[in-house]
């Protein structure tokens, strides 16, 4: 297999790259972080897909790349596209993230499309998984020092079993010893616990014997219960009859004893009436004989009617007679009163004005007409003095007439003294009447109680007969309390002994369900020995085929290791003498890889720096070439990652004249390496430049591709 090109898009420090594949010693130089090694990892993406990337997949794209919008969608896209040549053809294989395509040759349709299907079809092609291929065609920095004696024998076997593929026996023994020191853990639980068959065995003898004990005890006491519950029964069934023949007992007891309530209280009330209407009679004819006057109680309560009602007219006839007297009276009273009363305010006026006239002169004016007085000023006052006497005595005569008038007249007497005596024969008819009607309410009375004595009578006579046959039903049930109480404490009796006979009854099914699940529980035991003994048993063959196993990869190992190493030291014999220039034609390896060097027969155990840089080279591509052995590839293909750091100028300088040798055998050799004295040791250079303004790494080629390849990657 041969690369020819390869292109990155939007890959991570790759924002647009394009990297040419001629055939030679190619070097691929640039400083460190520049993007050299993601060139390796783009060509792993292409051939492998997103397991041949570093970290994690969001973080591939060019973090820098505008976010994806638009029509332009695809060209924003992450993309690595890679040609390659394997037997004569070449393939094309375009990838993103999300899809793949595979092209054969200048067919313009896909063979395959699709991640999965692309990485299998590859992986089919070149004949190897991506684990594979890096082993094989790959070899980084470490590589060489592993090979180197800097690690130590141990690491170097590892490192070589490890990029053979044989670390999984290391890893399945690890497992198988791993199981085996859990199975021989579990196996000596088991045997602790173990213990011995014949104590199970004797357990269970002495609980069976000890189950039989109490069946018998259990089956006494079932037939005591059985025996108690009949006898109980037969004392439950004359208990029965006992308890409804009590029943009727006592009700008619209650019937009895109900009815000579009732009879006695008809008695009572019976009496009771009988003195209310001797009472009541008494009463009526001590009322009426003042009160009829021989009449009847009808004849004199009309009579009585008619007399109110005549006092009641003539006692209107004489109220409304005093009425109309009195108001005469009183207004013939009220007009003299008016008279002098008039009389007596013209008596204070003039005494008023008479009183104002004394307090002038002669010469003031008049107080009526304001004319001046002059010399009648004493007619004036003695006018005065004269009207005030007339006034005077005309006030006296009215006073007088006044009091004549206001004494009651003697007809108005009169007329008051008939309107009460017409008031108290009026109250003297109502209280007759009153009483009357109580007589009458008396009669009534009468009446009713002799309706409740007849119903009384009826009802106690009634209540009679009902006694006498309770009575005489109560005798025919010819029932015993005292037989009663015998029997009802034998009844309990005999209850609370099958009450007993059946908790020990209940007591012993326990203990015997307790002891037949001892006696299962000890079978199950035994069962469970003797299967816990065959599980032992297989746990004991199981780790002695875990041991058989451990020690078959012990010796495998042994034959693994045995087994490569005639081929390696044969392979790399063939590289160091084309290296040499035929100077050491023979390597030999021993049991831990420590390569030695052979020169005319004999081991050359100090050899010079250089050469064992040759021999550490020889020993990595002699395990190159056997891992594309195995995989049924031919090593066309070289690829150093950064295998330079560890050694000087000089030891540099004898790496690069081995590899410009191995030419022949390999038709590209790629070489990784962030040093510039390189550039002048390769045949085709390629350089990568990171721009730290823009983060990006751009790829510069020295040498241009063949013509036939540009032509054959333009179809």
């Amino acid at each position: 297999m041969k690369l020819r090109s390869l292109s990155l898009q939007l890959f991570r420090q790759h924002a647009s790259s394009v990297v040419h594949f001629p055939d030679g010693l190619i070097g691929i130089i640039g400083s460190n972080g520049a993007g050299k090694t993601t060139i390796l990892e783009a060509i792993g993406f292409a051939l492998f897909g997103s397991r041949a990337l570093r970290g994690r997949i969001e973080d591939v794209r060019t973090r820098f790349a505008q976010p994806k919008s638009g029509r332009g969608k695809k060209d924003q896209d992450l993309r690595v596209e890679l040609t390659l040549e394997h037997e004569g053809v070449l393939f094309r294989i375009e990838r993103t993230l999300s899809d793949a395509e595979l092209y054969v040759g200048g067919e313009p349709k896909p063979v395959a499309a699709g991640n999965r299907e692309v990485s299998a079809r590859i992986g089919a092609i070149v004949g190897m998984s991506h684990d594979e291929f890096v082993a094989t065609y790959c070899t980084e920095q470490k590589g060489l020092e592993f090979l180197s004696g800097k690690k130590g024998a141990t690491e170097r076997e590892k490192f070589i079993l490890r990029m053979m593929g044989y670390d999984r026996l290391e890893q399945v023994q690890d497992l198988l010893r791993d199981d085996r020191k859990e199975k021989r853990s579990i196996l000596s639980g088991y045997e602790a616990s173990l213990g011995t068959r014949e104590e199970l065995e004797q357990r269970l003898v002495q609980e069976q014997q000890e189950l039989v004990a109490v069946r018998a005890k259990h089956d006494e006491a079932s037939a005591a219960l059985k025996k108690g519950e009949t006898d109980f029964g037969a004392l439950r069934e004359r208990m029965l009859k006992l308890e409804d023949l009590r029943s009727r007992h006592l009700r008619e007891k209650e019937a009895v004893q109900a009815l000579t309530v009732r009879k006695e209280e008809r008695e009572k009330r019976l009496k009771s009436l009988a003195d209310a209407q001797a009472l009541a009679e008494e009463q009526l004819a001590r009322a009426l004989k003042p009160l009829a006057g021989g009449l009847g109680l009808e004849e004199a309560l009309s009579a009585a009617k008619r007399r109110v009602f005549e006092r009641r007219e003539a006692l209107v006839a004489a109220t409304e007679a005093a009425r109309k007297a009195e108001l005469e009276w009183r207004e013939t009273v009220s007009k003299a009163r008016a008279e002098r009363d008039s009389v007596s305010q013209q008596v204070e006026q003039l005494r008023t004005r008479s009183k104002r006239a004394g307090g002038l002169k002669a010469g003031s004016e008049c107080p009526t007409c304001g004319q001046s007085l002059g010399d009648s000023f004493r007619q004036v006052q003695e006018h005065f003095a004269a009207e005030e006497k007339k006034l005077l005595k005309r006030q006296s005569d009215l006073g007088e007439a006044l009091a004549a008038v206001s004494a009651e007249p003697e007809n108005l007497v009169k007329l008051a003294a008939g309107q009460k005596d017409a008031e108290q024969s009026l109250k003297a008819g109502e209280a007759k009447l009153q009483e009357l009607s109580a007589c009458l309410q008396l009669e009534s009375k009468l009446g009713e109680i002799a309706k409740e004595r007849s119903a009384v009578l009826a009802d106690l006579d009634l209540a009679q007969k009902s006694l006498t046959q309770a009575e005489e039903r109560l005798t025919d049930l010819r029932f015993s309390e005292e037989t009663y109480s015998k029997e009802k404490g034998a009844h309990d009796a005999a209850q609370r002994l099958v009450e007993v006979q059946r908790l020990q009854r209940v007591r012993l099914e326990g203990e015997v369900n307790t002891k037949e699940a001892l006696v299962q529980r000890t079978k199950e035991d035994i069962v469970r020995f003797d299967e816990r003994c065959l599980e032992v048993e297989r746990l004991r063959r199981e780790v002695r085929i875990f041991d058989e196993c451990d020690r078959i990869l012990t010796d495998f190992r042994k034959f693994v290791n045995s087994s490569i190493r005639p081929r390696m030291a044969e392979l790399a014999s063939e590289y160091l003498a084309d290296l040499t220039d035929g100077r050491y034609s023979a390597v030999e390896l021993a049991e831990d890889f420590t390569p030695t060097v052979v020169e005319d027969g004999e081991a050359k155990r100090v050899i010079s720096g250089g050469e064992e840089d040759i021999l550490n080279l020889c020993m990595r591509i002699s395990l190159s070439h056997m891992l594309a052995e195995r995989a049924g590839q031919n090593f066309s293909l070289l690829m150093l990652d950064e295998v330079f750091g560890s050694l000087d100028e000089g030891r540099r300088g004898n790496v690069l004249s081995l590899l410009e040798k191995l030419r022949k055998r390999f038709e590209q050799i790629v070489i990784i390496t962030h040093l510039d004295d390189v550039k002048d040791g390769v045949q085709h250079m390629i350089q990568v430049e990171y721009d730290e303004g823009s983060g990006a790494a751009h790829v510069v080629a020295a040498s241009e591709a063949p013509e036939e390849l540009a032509l054959a990657l333009n179809v």
